[in-house]
């Protein structure tokens, strides 16, 4: 989190810098203006001290980094962020030393008229350092930008189109604006009271001055080449002592056995046998690929950490699923790799927690119109599909608003889940409350329809509740959130059933019970399921409000059940819905 900060408050700095040097495309006078505001907003002391933590802690977190790394198998991308990090300190020195510390240090006075003077005309290797400094550190600036918020809504939404277009059009302007600034500075320095003016106002007096400020850079430099230096050493010493330490053996349940030494994570095993792992983040514990499930571990493993806690709840991880990037084990392990090793940020994106599978109790529903078939032999082709379209629009707005999922649509049916997001019992009465809205929604579609129809629509509903297995399922563009299960054919047996019992909605008695409603033994039935040995307790109703109807008769204490939005309707009028 500090690395991040730290780094926004760089990244604006260097914004700053390079919108003010831009403004040399139309006059020096106007860039020296710029630049004294520029100058006295981030000289004002709160935002001074800000500036410099910022600059330290970016430095020295960036440093203990790359110092703790067990490996150093990165990517591309990792290897010129860091290069890129590292080199500018020494390229950007002479200009950070050269005005805000000799500013401070010595009392000069570093206008921007200062700074165009002593990059031109002082010596023509200031220019490069100068342009390769601010590159460098526009590039860096921008690739940890973009890791930083690419997994955020707003860069999705709004800036990922603009962001590149931004990233290219900002340093040319600001270098294009900065070179034409120093050209015309070259033209006015060929003027002697021009030069006079300038040594006057940067308020040098004691010539010593510049070979202090000289022996001052040259002993920055080599202070950071110790830290860079100090940076190698530890990474030597913490390797050799590693092979001392105790050895683990990581087993992938679908890959190879490694043997590492403790104390590193498991995607740093995985990089350093050269195990494919994905991490879109570079194992900074934001993405969540490189997540993997434990399948044996010898020794318990330590619980998460705050921030990889909220990663994991994020996506509604179990217990036992942690990231690779920060699980370090105690001991033996086996795990399973959740993600291929090739996702990209565009499909962890789209990366449910679903996508491999998982038990959860949910409520099946199964709809299905009477005898459309023959209905169908003498229409058009035409007035079937704006039928088969009304029906699945009219009853698919009743499911999403109960938070019910349409799973697939079959023809002139369709199945639903109730409880993918929810608990058991609120999954039950949502689709029991869909249920009824669907029947109240059907009369209307009929009422509708009145004039196109030779005989009302008619539906068969079947409910059931009981464990599923979710997961996206499916090949391309076919691939979705599905379940499959015992669960889903009862409740495809039940919704067939509507038929032989001659009623519109067949609930089993694990629905009643989710629901937490009490409804008496006398008015259940018992129907033989294909694949299940014992029969299975149902209620055949035409509506679920005829649920309360027995209850109410039986002396049976009330309870919560669920809301219907057809409330309105006489308790009868189920019968004229079927």
């Amino acid at each position: 989190m500090m690395r991040t900060g730290s780094g926004l408050v760089l990244f604006f700095y260097v914004l700053a810098h390079f919108s003010t040097h831009g403004l040399g495309l139309i006059s020096h006078e106007v860039l020296s203006a710029a630049g004294e505001i520029t100058e006295e907003f981030w000289g004002f002391l709160p935002i001074t001290i800000l500036l410099y933590w910022a600059l330290a802690t970016h430095f020295v977190t960036a440093l203990v980094g790359l110092a703790l790394r067990r490996n150093l198998q990165i990517t591309l991308r990792e290897w010129i962020q860091a290069g890129l990090g590292l080199s500018i300190p020494f390229l950007m020195l002479v200009h950070v030393m050269g005005t805000r510390y000799a500013s401070a240090r010595y009392g000069l006075d570093p206008s921007y008229t200062y700074v165009l003077v002593s990059t031109f005309i002082s010596s023509p290797i200031y220019i490069v350092l100068n342009a390769a400094g601010l590159v460098a550190a526009w590039v860096h600036g921008c690739i940890g930008l973009y890791m930083w918020s690419r997994f955020k809504d707003w860069y999705r939404s709004w800036f990922e189109p603009v962001g590149l277009v931004l990233a290219t059009l900002i340093p040319a302007v600001s270098l294009a604006g900065f070179l034409s600034a120093g050209r015309r500075v070259e033209l006015l320095a060929q003027d002697p009271e021009f030069m006079d003016t300038y040594r006057e106002e940067l308020n040098v007096t004691d010539p010593q001055t510049w070979t202090s400020l000289t022996a001052d850079m040259d002993a920055t430099r080599w202070v950071l080449s110790g830290a860079v230096l100090a940076v190698i050493v530890l990474q030597i010493l913490r390797r050799a002592a590693r092979r001392r330490s105790k050895e683990i053996t990581i087993t992938y349940l679908d890959g190879p056995k490694v043997v590492v030494n403790k104390g590193g994570t498991v995607l740093e095993a995985s990089q350093g046998a050269g195990v494919p792992h994905a991490s879109v983040c570079g194992g900074r514990g934001r993405c969540s690929t490189c997540r993997v499930q434990i399948i044996e571990t010898a020794v318990p493993t330590t619980p998460p950490l705050e921030a990889e806690s909220r990663v994991l709840e994020r996506i509604r991880a179990p217990e036992n699923v942690r990231l690779a990037c920060q699980l370090r084990p105690e001991g033996d392990i086996k795990v399973q790799r959740l993600l291929p090793s090739d996702v990209t940020v565009k499909t962890a994106r789209t990366v449910s927690p679903w996508s491999n599978g998982r038990e959860k109790t949910a409520t099946v529903m199964f709809v299905d119109l009477r005898d459309f078939t023959k209905m169908t032999e003498t229409r058009l082709p035409f007035d079937v599909v704006y039928l088969i379209n009304q029906f699945s629009k009219a009853m698919g707005e009743v499911v999403e608003s109960q938070g019910g999922r349409i799973d697939k649509f079959l023809g002139d049916g369709f199945m639903a889940l109730f409880g993918v997001d929810s608990d058991v019992r609120p999954a039950a009465e949502a689709a029991l409350s869909s249920a009824g809205e669907m029947i109240g929604r059907l009369r209307t579609l009929n009422e509708q329809l009145v004039g196109e129809l030779d005989e009302p629509l008619r539906m068969g509903i079947g409910l059931h509740t009981g464990t599923v297995i979710l997961g996206e399922m499916g090949y391309g563009s076919a691939r979705g959130l599905t379940a499959i299960g015992d669960t889903v054919n009862v409740a495809s047996r039940l919704e067939a059933a509507t038929k032989d019992l001659g009623c519109t909605l067949c609930i089993s008695e694990d629905v009643i019970t989710a629901a937490e409603l009490a409804v008496p033994i006398s008015a259940q039935q018992k129907i033989s399921v294909r694949g299940k040995r014992s029969k299975v307790s149902i209620f055949g109703v035409n509506h679920p409000d005829d649920l309360t109807a027995p209850r109410q008769a039986a002396g049976l204490p009330q309870n919560d059940g669920p809301a219907h939005a057809d409330t309105t309707e006489p308790a009868d009028s189920g019968q004229d819905k079927a």
